[in-house]
């Protein structure tokens, strides 16, 4: 009868199984690798989002910043990699805007750049301890910064004072909704469409409900705006490129029987609009793109 205590016995004296110190020495991880794998083990910690206690502190907070998108107070921004964020500012990750509330104690992270434990507050009511590099990182690779609140700028009609000799009155640009009844174009919440006219914007839109540009329909005029030196071709460009991703595509059909399809009108908040007219208007508008999915101009 096999003993299999003494065979596994003999299997454990067999002297090819003796370790040498030598040979256990391998096994040794060197003083710097060891402090190095602690370092990534205390790097692999994974800030976890968790409800934020004091949210309603910033709420308002969050609202106001949205508010301030839409009105072209502020705006979203591209970072470098090489772009510092700083406590205090607000920026947008996967969407949903972000406020690095604190940066803790910094250290060296293993690129070498200062790093540290953050308290970031999210909109959705959250909060994170997430650390400075990863939320730098996710920010550059497909967030925004929110740049800081401008002073809001005065929405400026011009009167015969206001012009030199120099200048030339051009016409009205001009932010109409539609008064249609078609279910189509009366679902659409924030439709304007956004025009010149070199008349008064009462004449040019009296006969709306017969003119395919106004959807063949009447329209309420929202806002006007006198304008001086401003080409109509260029400034209807610049609207058409900007707002292009949320241009309106609708067929209407004329009074005989013709079908058209305007290109003035777009889906976007009265707000968003009156920002972008006066940054047409007074030339700050290049370097801009609107974002639909934010809602607000974006600087690139």
């Amino acid at each position: 009868m096999l003993d299999i205590d003494k065979e596994l016995n003999e299997i454990f004296d067999n002297p090819l199984l003796d370790i040498t110190e030598r040979e256990v020495a391998l096994f040794d991880i060197p003083a710097d690798m060891r402090k190095a794998s602690e370092a990534r083990s205390r790097a692999d910690y994974v800030a976890q989002h968790k409800l934020c206690e004091d949210f309603e502190l910033y709420r308002p907070l969050f609202m106001r910043v949205h508010q301030d998108l839409k009105a072209g107070r502020r705006s979203l921004v591209k970072i470098s990699k090489t772009t510092n964020l700083q406590a205090g500012h607000y920026y947008v990750v996967d969407g949903q805007l972000v406020l690095l509330e604190s940066i803790g104690e910094k250290h060296k992270s293993s690129n070498f750049l200062p790093d540290a434990r953050t308290r970031c507050i999210y909109e959705n009511g959250t909060e994170s301890d997430i650390l400075l590099q990863t939320l730098r990182k996710n920010v550059v690779g497909g967030g925004y910064a929110v740049t800081e609140l401008q002073e809001e700028t005065e929405n400026r009609f011009f009167t015969d004072a206001d012009l030199t000799e120099e200048d030339k009155v051009t016409g009205y640009v001009y932010v109409l909704r539609s008064l249609s009844d078609n279910p189509e174009i009366k679902q659409l919440k924030n439709l304007y469409k956004i025009g010149f006219s070199s008349n008064s914007v009462e004449e040019r839109t009296a006969n709306a409900e017969h003119e395919p540009t106004y959807l063949m329909a009447p329209v309420e005029i929202v806002a006007t705006y006198k304008v001086v030196n401003l080409n109509s071709q260029k400034f209807e460009n610049l609207v058409h490129q900007l707002l292009k991703s949320v241009q309106l595509h609708v067929t209407v059909v004329d009074d005989k029987g013709i079908s058209h399809e305007p290109h003035e009108w777009f889906v976007v908040p009265l707000d968003v609009v009156d920002a972008i007219v006066k940054r047409v208007m007074d030339g700050s508008i290049v370097g801009y793109t609107y974002n639909p999915v934010m809602q607000c101009l974006e600087k690139v």
